[in-house]
């Protein structure tokens, strides 16, 4: 009883120690933490119900209430038990199924029901060792309880285990993660526990190997501070590649425009030296060609004004990216067949994971683009490469197909991009086939509210560029942002403060003066961009708008803001200083303060001790 009774108290005490350590710290918000967080909570209390189990156990005979007590703690202690077992049997699922997609969808869309079914799976289990006999043991040297009911809750213990194992060997590529480390701790320790209980039921440290477990994973897996780095240390990795995704499409796009850019000026630098009206008139027309491909690249992909989540036919489900493009790849693969065709499939990192629009029809699209290049290609390559341009809640798909085929003419080019018509009935039967002709899959591009530019040339090949604007999942598109407003602020204790100013000298020698004070400084061109900032869930800690704004006002621009509930952040505004008279009206209208610009030095240095 002795030794039981001081491995509890030292547990209990080493559990108030890292306990106040663990939740003193700044943590990221996530399912793992947060079911962690619930197992330390009760694990801390479960020691406490141990202890008082001991002292009424051993003082239950003093009267019926002492009885009715022991009765009570001892029966409350094995549902403890259980719901440890219960929440540490989750949270390795959790861990073991976390990067799978189609578990996160299931968990997200079914969170509700998930709960109330785990609940009721729980309270049946409690129930019945509630009704089970409970009996008691007390020699004066050691004290425990025993029967049906401890027996049940260890068969139950054994069932989780179970499960945890199976958890694991359904990932076993991941089973050397650090992650695990805590359910092999526990495997090994409660064969001990089997073991020591079969010698002398009296020695019970069940309760304390499940301290020592929670307290592992702390030291392990768990610690705040290393979960942040290593958290850093992906996203960093993740921003390194789309950076690095963004550059090559940014390139790219910009090789795109040089080329028709000098088609055009070295078809007019000779066009004087023509002689003949038909090489003129071919002139003209490559000159057209070249100028409208350049259009399509200024207007249609970089362009992102036009980017409007009312104009996209939205879905009741968002799709999976990753998945959608691996069975386009996959069933392209399988139509090449035995053709002596290179196949290039490359998603760009910067792709969401999760889009909502029409991904029927876009399949539909691809594929008919696709199998056009496999048709017209006997040998070579094909090439796909899909990026996008994300703002707010729309992803633009750029979807680049180039093939080494026989390639069109240009007179071709232009019959199929000029047919404005609408579907006719033998297109609109072939809608639900994944090969049309190209005229029937320009038409449902447009229909989609997307655009497609073709730029070939007669045994040289052909490239098809295809933009298609999508819905993006708006917490998926911001969960990175998220994440490094909240290093910047929690972590490197960096506020962050909005700059809504189109005037670019001014944004310079802010930014500079901000930079004295650690402050992570951001930019908007525009009133618009700063309400679909906000909008979407940017956080700021405050936020400055020059009063002479392009196309909205300052007011006009605060009154938006204040249109969302939610928004509670100070803003600022920015006058000249022939309008400092009008401070107090600016006030009244709801602007916390004013800064002039005359002395932005001074003023910024006031306004970032009063409000930061």
């Amino acid at each position: 009883m002795i030794i039981g009774i001081t491995v509890i108290c030292c547990m209990l005490l080493f559990s108030l120690l890292v306990g106040t350590i663990y939740f003193s710290k700044a943590k990221l918000k996530n399912t793992e933490n947060k079911l962690y967080s619930r197992l330390f909570i009760i694990t801390f209390f479960g020691l406490i119900i141990e202890l008082l189990c001991f002292y009424f156990v051993y003082n239950k005979d003093i009267s019926s209430i002492y009885n009715i007590l022991n009765e009570f703690i001892n029966r409350l202690f094995l549902i403890y038990l259980l719901l440890w077992e219960f929440l540490f049997t989750e949270y390795i699922f959790f861990v073991s199924f976390e990067s799978r997609l189609k578990f996160k969808d299931k968990l997200k869309h079914n969170r509700k029901s998930i709960l109330i079914t785990l609940s009721i799976i729980y309270i049946i289990m409690a129930a019945i060792i509630i009704k089970l006999p409970l009996n008691y043991f007390n020699d004066g040297k050691y004290i425990y309880s025993y029967g049906t009911a401890t027996n049940v809750l260890l068969l139950m213990g054994g069932v989780f285990i179970f499960i945890d194992i199976i958890s694991v060997l359904s990932n076993i590529k991941r089973a050397s993660s650090k992650k695990y480390y805590p359910l092999f701790m526990l495997v090994i320790m409660m064969i001990f526990v089997f073991v020591i209980r079969q010698i002398n039921p009296g020695i019970t440290i069940i309760n304390s190997v499940f301290a020592f477990v929670t307290i592992f994973m702390y030291f392990t897996i768990e610690n705040p501070d290393l979960k942040v780095v290593n958290e850093l240390l992906r996203n960093k990795e993740l921003v390194e590649r789309q950076m690095e995704d963004k550059s090559r499409f940014l390139f790219e796009i910009s090789q795109d425009i040089k080329t028709p850019t000098k088609n055009i000026l070295g078809i007019t630098k000779n066009f004087d030296k023509l002689d003949n009206d038909i090489d003129k008139k071919d002139a003209v027309r490559l000159i057209s060609s070249n100028a409208n491909d350049l259009l399509f690249k200024l207007n249609n992909v970089l362009d992102i004004s036009s980017m409007d989540a009312s104009k996209i036919k939205i879905k009741e489900e968002y799709y999976d990216t990753t998945m959608f493009f691996k069975t386009i790849e996959s069933m392209v693969q399988n139509a090449i067949g035995n053709k002596n065709i290179k196949l290039k499939f490359e998603v760009n990192s910067n792709v969401p994971e999760k889009l909502n629009g029409d991904d029927v029809k876009l399949k539909q699209i691809l594929m008919s683009v696709l199998l056009n290049s496999i048709e017209n290609t006997e040998n070579g390559f094909i090439s796909v490469n899909i990026g996008s341009i994300v703002r707010y809640d729309v992803a633009r798909l750029v979807i680049k197909i180039e093939d080494s085929g026989v390639g069109m003419s240009l007179d071709k080019i232009n019959s199929i991009l000029d047919d404005n018509m609408e579907l006719t009935l033998d297109e609109t039967n072939k809608l639900n086939k994944l090969d049309m002709d190209l005229k029937a899959t320009i038409k449902v591009i447009k229909l989609l509210g997307g655009s497609i530019n073709i730029k070939s040339k007669k045994d040289e090949g052909t490239t098809f560029m295809i933009v298609l604007d999508q819905k993006c999942d708006i917490e998926q598109s911001s969960n990175f942002m998220k994440n490094v407003e909240k290093y910047s602020s929690d972590i490197f204790g960096r506020k962050r403060v909005l700059l809504v100013n189109d005037d670019k000298e001014e944004n310079f020698k802010i930014s500079n003066i901000l930079g004295e004070y650690n402050i992570d400084l951001n930019v908007s061109m525009t009133g618009k961009d700063c309400i679909d900032r906000i909008n979407n869930g940017e956080f700021y800690n405050l936020i400055i708008i020059d009063d002479e704004l392009g196309e909205t006002s300052a007011l006009q621009t605060l009154n938006e803001l204040n249109k969302n509930n939610k928004f509670k952040i100070p803003v600022i505004v920015m006058l000249k200083k022939d309008k400092e008279h009008f401070r107090k009206y600016y006030v009244e209208d709801g602007f916390k303060d004013v800064v002039l610009k005359s002395d932005l030095v001074n003023e910024l240095e006031i306004i970032i001790n009063k409000y930061i």
